[in-house]
This record gives structure tokens, C-alpha cells and sequence, in this order.
């Protein structure tokens, strides 16, 4: 067990469910920082879906990005 789910177990029993202070601050803390991680974190961009039939394959590569300017 890592120390934030510990933390967030605790939180939860003893700041939401007992009510004290102190933990029910760890608790928005760390509660809130996960909140705000899955906000602000990218989602996968789905480019293209396709049917594959029976003996068809798929290749997957990647391009380089476009760089704006030219490096001196």
C-alpha cells in the first residue's frame, strides 16, 4: 500500500467518519489533488477507427512533430 491510499483510507475513516480535524484535512488534500490530477491530465486522442477483416494488419508508426522555427 502506497503512502497517498493509505493516506486517502485514513482520511476517509477517521476525517469523514469520526470527524477530526486534522484528517479530515489530509483528506481534502489529498482527495483534492487526485481530483485535480484527473481533471487536468491528458486524455488519448483517437485518430482513426477502422473494421479489420479476416488476413488484414495494421501498421502503427509515429511522425515527428513540426518544429516552428529552425534551430541555430
Amino acid at each position: 500500500m502506497s503512502v497517498l491510499s493509505y493516506l486517502r483510507a485514513r482520511s476517509l475513516k477517521d476525517g469523514f467518519g469520526r470527524g477530526r480535524r486534522g484528517w479530515f484535512a489530509v483528506g481534502v488534500v489529498v482527495w483534492g489533488a487526485r481530483l485535480l490530477r484527473r481533471m487536468v491530465g491528458r486524455r488519448p486522442q483517437v485518430v482513426s477507427t477502422e473494421t479489420l477483416r479476416p488476413g488484414q494488419s495494421v501498421t502503427v508508426s509515429a511522425l515527428e512533430p513540426r518544429r516552428r522555427g529552425r534551430r541555430r
